[in-house]
């Protein structure tokens, strides 16, 4: 191959490989990514997070659809027209909307499939019916459903607790859990005349929420009335501008699939192109290095630098791995677990051995880093020699 082909060959590489980033770009943008995490997230198991009522309501056979996009909410209403939409706004992105975005959704969602964790002003003018104003208050640690209380979920449920806001109704709307605001009546719990069900306070349906009080009871009502809850969280900057142009997230579904076969084309004839066509050729590294010589070698740069602080947390990390495996642990496991399994096995303070594991704060010093790497030895030492008694005994 002479000089000059060598350089189209290289010309059509470069084309192709940018082609194959726009057309992965495309992608991203088409098949955007369900995002879990965070407030409410259906997946998040921390304490803002909705695992713990998505989990429960997936056991009783109900699926939970995350949505993000006007697009998504419609293709998730057209598979499942009577699912529950659960308003949630993390991103603040209907705070924010305007008028003809706010409309589109109440068009697209009936009232009475509506549930609202937390609303805002601009979700009161366009999407409730019946709920006049909502005000944030001082934690309130107990409610109790009063006897006027009409809703059943909310006489079920009982009490409810750590409520952060509530709803002011009008006279047709009905609610529970009164919160007194300077003599203004205000529910922390609501449902409109038209269906929709309001929580004025979005941690409610957060695990945290859900903790040891009748709000899960709330939560299992409100959204366990069809087979399916489309979690909405919505970001509109996923959707295009309804004036303008068409933007990939709207293609349609044929030119979408258009775009991955061009995509699994353009790898088939790559990987013809790039296909070896003679024998393969090997050639002796001009030296071969051991991992115990690249460790040694790691170890006098650390010392030379006087870099013990360091070495000390790379220390610290391998041991709990390595005791990770002495207690048949998984590779998951968080390091505090870790460390009350090894307390427990030794019969030593949690405490001693979290000041052990502790990254150092001030620089050290090489007797101190020397010590300190000895004592990380003995105590694995110590569990290893544990556990090879019980098996001894056994």
């Amino acid at each position: 191959m002479n000089t000059v082909s060598r350089r189209k060959y290289g010309l059509v590489i470069v084309v192709v490989l940018v082609v194959l980033l726009w057309l992965a770009v495309i992608l991203w943008l088409a098949f955007q990514p369900e995002r879990t995490e965070g407030s409410l997230g259906i997946d998040d198991k921390t304490t803002h997070g909705a695992a713990g009522i998505t989990s429960v309501l997936e056991d009783q056979g109900i699926a939970v659809r995350p949505a993000q996009s006007m697009s998504q909410l419609r293709a998730e209403l057209d598979r499942h027209p009577d699912a529950t939409v659960v308003f949630h706004d993390k991103n603040t992105a209907m705070a924010t909307a305007s008028y003809a975005r706010l409309d589109e959704l109440a068009d697209l969602v009936p009232a009475d499939q509506r549930v609202f964790a937390g609303v805002s002003e601009q979700q009161l003018r366009h999407l409730v019916e019946g709920v006049e104003d909502i005000t944030s208050v001082p934690v309130v640690e107990h409610l109790e459903a009063e006897d006027s209380c009409q809703l059943q979920a909310a006489e079920e449920a009982g009490d409810i607790a750590a409520v952060r806001s509530g709803v002011a109704l009008d006279d047709d709307a009905q609610g529970c859990f009164t919160v007194d605001t300077d003599g203004a009546q205000f529910y922390a719990y609501a449902q409109t005349t038209d269906g929709s069900i309001v929580f004025a306070d979005w941690q409610m349906l957060s695990n945290a929420g859900l903790y040891d009080n009748g709000t899960a009871t709330l939560a299992t009502w409100a959204l366990g009335q069809a087979d399916t809850v489309i979690w909405f969280q919505p970001d509109f900057s996923l959707d295009p501008d309804p004036d303008g142009k068409l933007s990939p997230v709207q293609l349609p579904d044929w030119v979408r699939m258009s775009i991955v076969w061009a995509v699994i084309v353009t790898g088939i004839a790559l990987f013809y192109l790039g296909r070896r066509t003679g024998p393969v050729i090997t050639e002796p590294l001009p030296a071969e290095v051991s991992a115990a010589e690249t460790t040694v070698g790691r170890g006098r740069m650390y010392t030379k630098a006087r870099h013990y602080t360091h070495a000390v947390s790379i220390l610290q990390q391998a041991s709990l791995a390595r005791l990770a495996r002495l207690l048949q642990l998984g590779n998951e496991t968080r390091p505090q677990t870790i460390l009350a399994e090894t307390a427990q096995q030794l019969h030593r303070p949690v405490a001693e051995l979290h000041q052990l594991y502790t990254p150092p704060v001030q620089r050290l010093t090489a007797e101190q880093f020397v010590t300190w790497a000895q004592q990380l030895q003995q105590l694995e030492q110590q569990v290893r020699d544990r556990f090879t008694a019980s098996t001894k005994e056994s």
